[in-house]
């Protein structure tokens, strides 16, 4: 919900309890549902262009969150996200179904710094929180089209009915098509498309101190996937300016089906106590076919993944009225996944003296697997937790909380490597059998301490310190056994302030945070017959300044700047083997996806036409170089860019509709969205952000 008054501020539920963005003290961004719909964010993805401190980054068909420069680029079926993605407070490990439920949103929360007290294990970089609307008690709904270029169409819609006082139903649905934006020459033929519908099921009963919410919903989705520009592995970085078709050897595919069922039971005594259990079960089946053709081996050749995770989330968590003068929430937590994984290299056709009717066509190892994992993986954390905010005086408070996570993960199957199909035509014809077990164990403490000061009720400053945690795992490059890493931790000190100035015409906020990280997890795309991808590499330092300002010139103009600056650095003495075994001092390196300075600002200006208004927007991401690797490589990096985003609406004074009409990436830069060094196919490996895209969008409200 929105206050009234000047900017107006959105309720948000970051400290699992509802309050006003400004007198929530922690660095967020917030965004309504209607205002992202307006702006064409219909994707996780999407956000990143709007945001400063946000960047997301595609990855062998999943992909990774990062803020402040903290990530987990392990997508892996052991990986675990830094930056988790909340839906309705149900979390998933598996990226692959990121973008599921951008669709009837009431806003989204991004939460910056360790959230591991209250919001869930492995949050060291913070979290994102989409937060969908629920059935209300009262009869109505809404619909929007949008088309646009590359054959885009768009098309979302939701009503809601009240049957009754206590009884109320709410149906939503999105669709979302649109050609590939990429062109490859080979047997697919553009990449980077988009053809997705999800429908979502709610029922809400509520009376007196008692609320019962159900939820369903179905995604299914079929494209060609990532468009991935091969380069040579090492470099150097090729020219983007003009992207051509991006050269292909494969079929590549990948389609997604999924289910997903929520609840939650509520109850408040008299006596203002509240008691929630929160559930939910994930069901996705992921297939994913990638062109892994390169230079080394004589055949065209398809990574294919397939991931069939189940996931459940149970939490139960009690508190009293947030209100008192001591407010105190604790609770239970228990997250699993049971996760089946059937992936490896194929080899298609041959190619060069190889293929049919060459002379060493009797060598050739066609329609075969080089190496073949089989494996099923179990997760399990659990979780207890509680926080306490104690009112020192009317204007002093003290917040203190705690966690304790006990993680399991277990994984067992096979890997099956032969020799022929995989390395060489001419190698001895072994087949190797390697057991893919591996086993953690671990428990671990974070916490939280805060202080909040209120001089007056228009101004916030805190200063708060908590400890971050994040599970360790096990790789397995499927030729030796399981190399276990181990956990990482990260202490983070942050001073901030919350200013709603000149009748809430004027918000200026600011914060200044520090990181200490221990056992830095890394990551390295590696050969199989080589070392394992991720590996602890030791300290790193984060040092951030942020800042924002929002200003309401007049009833009629709109501003506002949002900045980052970030200084991160691993520590003295570190040398790590890079994917071709070879070691690297990367001691004093930047951490990767962590740009020096981003900004990104917009304006808003209506203009009253007859009986409506005209509102005009302009809006534009800055962001510094930045590496997509611990090893810092140029080849592998992002330049400094701009993305630049406009749109002109027309919404009448009555009538509950508007017509927008947009452009997205003005400017049509060709910006890089990942980079790495891939030493299983021997190519460095390009994926972009969206061109430019332009259309018109039209909505009602009923």
């Amino acid at each position: 919900s929105q206050a009234p008054g000047g900017l107006g501020d959105i309720i948000v539920t970051a400290n699992r309890t509802a309050s006003s963005a400004q007198d929530t003290p922690t660095a967020l961004n917030v965004y309504s549902g209607d205002a992202l719909r307006d702006a064409g964010i219909a994707s996780v993805r999407d956000l990143a262009s709007i945001d400063a401190s946000v960047n997301i980054s595609p990855s062998a068909g999943a992909a990774y969150v990062a803020v402040r420069g903290i990530a987990s680029t392990d997508v892996t079926e052991i990986g675990d996200p830094s930056v988790p993605v909340s839906r309705d407070g149900f979390y998933t490990n598996r990226s692959f179904s990121l973008n599921s439920s951008m669709y009837d949103l009431a806003r989204i929360e991004v939460l910056k710094g360790p959230q591991g007290t209250l919001n869930g294990r492995n949050s060291t970089g913070g979290l994102v929180s989409i937060i969908t609307n629920r059935p209300q008690f009262a009869n109505g709904g809404y619909s929007s089209v949008e088309v646009g270029n590359y054959g885009t169409f768009n098309g979302e819609m939701g009503a809601n009915l009240a049957l009754g006082d206590t009884f109320a139903i709410r149906a939503s649905g999105t669709y979302l098509t649109h050609k590939g934006y990429r062109k490859i020459e080979g047997p697919t033929t553009s990449g980077d498309d988009e053809d997705f519908a999800s429908g979502r099921l709610q029922a809400l009963y509520r009376s007196g101190g008692l609320s019962a919410w159900v939820s369903y919903q179905h995604d299914s989705r079929t494209v060609n996937g990532d468009a991935i520009l091969r380069g040579a592995l090492g470099g150097p970085k090729p020219s983007f300016k003009n992207l051509g078709a991006f050269p292909g050897d494969s079929p590549q595919k990948t389609t997604l089906e999924g289910d997903r069922i929520r609840w939650e039971l509520a109850y408040a005594t008299d006596g203002n106590l509240n008691f929630i259990y929160a559930g939910g079960y994930d069901s996705q089946n992921w297939n994913n076919i990638l062109d892994a053709t390169g230079p080394e081996y004589p055949a065209n050749r398809q990574f294919r993944q397939n991931e069939r995770p189940k996931t459940w989330n149970h939490e139960f968590r009690f508190s009293n009225d947030s209100a008192s003068k001591l407010f105190f929430q604790a609770g239970y937590f228990r997250f699993s996944e049971n996760n089946t994984v059937d992936s490896g290299l194929f080899n298609r056709e041959m190619t060069g003296p190889f293929a049919v009717g060459g002379p060493l066509e009797a060598l050739a190892q066609p329609d075969q697997y080089g190496i073949k994992f089989d494996y099923k993986i179990r997760t399990r954390s659990q979780a207890v937790f509680a926080q306490v905010d104690y009112d020192l005086t009317d204007q002093l408070e003290v917040s203190l909380g705690g966690r304790y996570t006990w993680d399991k993960k277990t994984r067992t199957g096979q890997a099956l490597l032969f020799l022929p199909a995989l390395a060489s035509p001419f190698a001895p014809a072994l087949r190797l059998t390697t057991p893919g077990l591996g086993r953690l164990s671990d428990g671990q403490p974070t916490w939280h301490v805060g202080l909040n000061y209120r001089p007056t009720p228009d101004t916030l400053v805190y200063a708060k310190y908590d400890r971050g945690y994040k599970s360790g795992g096990f790789n397995s490059n499927g030729s030796s056994a399981s190399v276990p890493y181990d956990p990482e931790q990260l202490d983070a000190f942050e001073i901030g302030t919350k200013n709603s100035l000149l009748g809430n015409t004027l918000q200026i906020n600011g914060d200044i945070f520090y990181s200490n990280y221990r056992g830095y997890q890394a990551s390295q795309t590696s050969d199989v017959l080589q070392g394992s991808g991720i590996f602890n590499v030791g300290s790193a330092k984060i040092f951030g300044i942020e800042g924002e300002v929002k200003a309401l010139l007049g009833e009629t103009t709109r501003l506002g700047l949002n900045a980052a600056y970030l200084h991160t650095k691993f520590g003295d003495d570190i040398v790590v083997n890079d994917g071709d075994g070879n070691p690297q001092d990367i001691s004093g390196n930047r951490l990767p996806n962590a740009p020096s300075f981003t900004v990104t600002g917009s304006i808003d200006q209506d203009f009253a036409v007859g009986a409506g208004k005209i509102t005009a927007h302009v809006d534009a991401k800055f962001s510094s170089k930045y590496y997509f690797s611990a090893f810092n490589l140029d080849d592998i990096s992002t330049s400094d860019f701009v993305i630049a985003n406009a749109l002109l609406g027309y919404e009448p004074d009555h009538g509950g509709w508007k017509v927008i009409a947009f452009v997205r990436n003005v400017f049509d830069k060709n910006v890089l969205a990942y980079a790495q060094q891939n030493f299983v196919s021997h190519t460095n490996n390009y994926q972009f952000q969206p061109p430019r895209t332009y259309g018109v969008r039209a909505s009602v409200n009923f």
